[in-house]
């Protein structure tokens, strides 16, 4: 038997009026729309269901006899019935394929798309902000993984996607998407991606004008959000950082900026619902303040934090292709890029053989391939080089205005204002009879495979990889300076990334004329941008660093050999391989779960300077870390303190039973007046018995660690 107080609920939260004067029926009328109907529902013997349907028929109502067999029913049919499951499953669909193949067009003929999987790390935390487990790393398999939890896991989810520029968030985005779609019939995936150039700056309008284009204003969007909330409709939210202002710096404190963001999405976390978001790596995911800022909402979910961690040859070419790379010992370091190693996927062997023997740049080959294959594509008699001077001055005026899409109209006419010399030239090489008028030559390079369609309104370029790649060349080449003689003062940190992310793959002359640009402007970036280019672009340590953050970089064949170039300095998740490192180097700098592969020190006198030099939960493959922990004098505690008792005590608030996160750099200045080798040796000890876990540079208690501490020191 239903509960038809409970039905009502249903159909009034859809908009229904309900009609109760007659006997053993319930009648719910719909005129909210050009459509107007009744659902009848028959309650008992009274009812006259043929009279009913004559009367509401009469006065124009499509009529609709229901028998539901539970509330459940009602809630699936009237939610087919109104987002139209199927159509706008349809839809979706259609909008993966264009994502393919837009992704296809840019790779040679008979290329058939396959989603690579990566290297990922997963770490999950409960209700109560309560990591369930240390970080564990994955092959294979994420995008089931992330499907699986969004259609089957009880309770509402938050699952942060990250990973850095080009390494896949988008594509397993639209991998979940549709892998979604072919396993859940009566739920509706709600998708976006985010672009930087959003006129709405307040996220939650942003979202509701998404969710009105999605479902065509169909339904309530009060309707929408409690669908949401129930599970019928999860939110995949691509390019969560777009919306981030430019050059955020988390170490400013302005938590504030993404606050209200955060806030409009975990309202949403409540019942069943399920929400991603995708983002670069940013320093706002691994802060204490947004681990303490989500436990204080006191709002019963989960949250799961997924990492794709970089690209490894091995997932993307043949055994073949790779012998062919490592027999040339041609350096591996200048193909590691996605895109990249998704064209030389595609490419014949004997075509990478030819590139690899003739020295030939695979950056520029790949440029290459497109340029001359729009030629041929589109009838477009511009040579290769040329294109590029046009898209070079479209990427400059992109990063003067700081937007990374832009409408096709704003896009030809940017085309056609700086490039009227160029296009006039080109109109002289057609025929008379194919020669095109010059708005429509601007049209043809509006529609070039550079470009890409990033929502319904905007278009930017295909892939990071060319966008950096032409603003590393613009700056390379002087372009910026000639224009804008302060133009250092007005690019973006962000733009100025994605040409030293692209110029990785660059060979070591190129590398080297970037980083010189950097050196010789007064660039307003903050000192990880610095360490960027100084062991990507040069291999060699130039800046020196006072109180600063290095956050998860992998450094390989680097020496740490300048005297006091590291002052108070903190190292966090970072990854060593094959580096030297002189203990005269560093002065009260700290390493936070690090790890060292066949690294070595060249000065042995720990005994002198390991207190410059402070390791804190960290590891090495060989004997490194055991050198540094010790070796040197014996640590003593003054006045028999008991380091464990104020350690854990800093967790805790006056007069707070619920312990807090807490950075382990800022944690260690606290603990200042102990001998820090003493709490180096506490922590690691503390994290053997599982009484505290660390993500980074983030530490908290577990359950285990606050028993101990009430048991002993409460």
């Amino acid at each position: 038997m239903i509960n038809i107080e409970k039905i009502d609920e249903i159909y009034i939260r859809y908009g229904y009026e309900i009609k109760k004067n007659h006997k053993g029926a319930r009648v719910y009328l719909f005129t909210k729309s050009i459509y107007n109907g009744a659902d009848i529902i028959k309650l008992s013997d009274e009812c006259d269901i043929d009279k009913l349907r004559k009367e509401y028929s009469n006065e124009g109502f499509a009529i609709k006899i229901r028998n539901f067999a539970s509330e459940e029913e009602t809630e699936t049919i009237l939610f087919d019935d109104f987002f139209k499951v199927d159509g706008v499953t349809q839809n979706l669909k259609r909008k993966y394929e264009d994502f393919v193949g837009r992704l296809m067009k840019n790779l040679p003929n008979e290329s058939r798309y396959e989603y690579i999987n990566s290297t990922y790390e997963v770490i999950e935390y409960d209700k109560d902000g309560m990591l369930l487990s240390e970080i564990a790393t994955f092959q294979d398999g994420l995008v089931p993984k992330v499907t699986s939890l969004i259609n089957d896991r009880k309770g509402p989810l938050f699952i942060i996607l990250e990973a850095a520029a080009g390494y896949g968030k988008t594509c397993t985005a639209y991998e979940v998407l549709n892998q979604f779609l072919s396993i859940s019939k009566n739920k509706i995936p709600f998708f976006t991606e985010l672009s930087r150039d959003r006129k709405a700056t307040i996220f939650s309008h942003i979202l509701r004008k998404e969710i009105e284009d999605q479902f065509a204003n169909r339904v309530d969007s009060k309707v929408v959000i409690h669908e949401i909330k129930q599970g019928r409709i999860p939110l995949i939210i691509d390019g969560f950082d777009e919306l981030i202002a430019k050059d955020f710096s988390f170490s400013s404190g302005e938590f504030e900026q993404v606050e209200s963001m955060l806030s409009t999405i975990v309202e949403l976390l409540s019942g069943n619902a399920k929400i991603i978001i995708t983002s670069r790596k940013t320093a706002i995911f691994n802060s204490e303040e947004f681990y303490n800022w989500m436990i204080d909402r006191n709002i019963d979910y989960s949250m799961i934090k997924i990492t794709i961690t970089e690209p490894q040859i091995g997932d993307w070419l043949s055994n073949e292709k790779i012998a062919i790379i490592k027999d040339n010992e041609f350096p591996i370091e200048e193909i590691a890029n996605p895109v990249l190693l998704t064209y030389l996927r595609y490419i014949e062997t004997h075509t990478l053989q030819s590139m690899i023997e003739t020295e030939q740049s695979i950056v520029n080959n790949y440029l290459n391939f497109l340029l001359e294959r729009e030629q041929t594509r589109q009838n477009l008699l511009i040579e290769p080089d040329t294109q590029l001077r046009i898209f070079r001055k479209l990427v400059r005026l992109f990063s003067e205005f700081d937007i990374k899409a832009a409408s096709k109209e704003d896009i030809k006419e940017m085309i056609l204002e700086y490039n009227k010399t160029i296009l006039k030239n080109t109109l002289e090489k057609y025929q008379p009879e194919l020669r095109p008028r010059i708005e429509q030559l601007a049209d043809t390079l509006s529609n070039h495979a550079f470009l890409d369609r990033k929502d319904n309104r905007n278009i930017g370029f295909i892939n990071e990889l060319i966008l950096g790649t032409l603003i590393g060349q613009s700056l390379a080449n002087g372009k910026y300076e000639e224009h804008i003689p302060d133009f250092h003062t007005q690019l973006s940190q962000m733009f100025s990334l994605l040409a030293v992310h692209a110029y990785k793959v660059q060979n070591g002359d190129e590398k080297l004329r970037l980083w010189e640009i950097f050196y010789k402007f007064n660039f307003p970036y903050d000192k990880q941008f610095f360490f960027s280019i100084d062991i990507w672009l040069r291999k060699e340590l130039i800046t020196n660093y006072y109180q600063d953050s290095l956050d998860k970089f992998a450094i390989e064949n680097i020496s740490f050999i300048k005297e006091k170039q590291f002052i108070e300095t903190v190292f966090t998740e970072c990854i060593f391989r094959h580096c030297q490192f002189s203990l005269y180097a560093f002065e009260k700098t700290s390493f936070i779960n690090c790890n060292f592969y066949d690294c070595k020190l060249i000065d042995m006198k720990v005994q002198d300077s390991a207190n410059n030099f402070l390791v804190y939960s960290c590891q090495s493959n060989n004997d490194f870390v055991n050198i540094l922990t010790t070796n040197g004098s014996e640590d003593t505690i003054e006045n028999s303190l008991d380091v464990d008792q104020l350690f854990l005590s800093k967790f805790f608030r006056q007069g707070s039973t619920r312990p807090r996160y807490k950075q382990l750099s800022i944690l260690r200045k606290e603990l200042d007046e102990i001998n820090q080798r003493e709490v180096a040796k506490t922590i690691q000890r503390l994290k053997s018995n599982k009484y505290i876990q660390m993500n980074g540079d983030i530490c908290h208690l577990t359950k285990e660690g606050i028993a101990y501490f009430n048991e002993h020191y409460k």
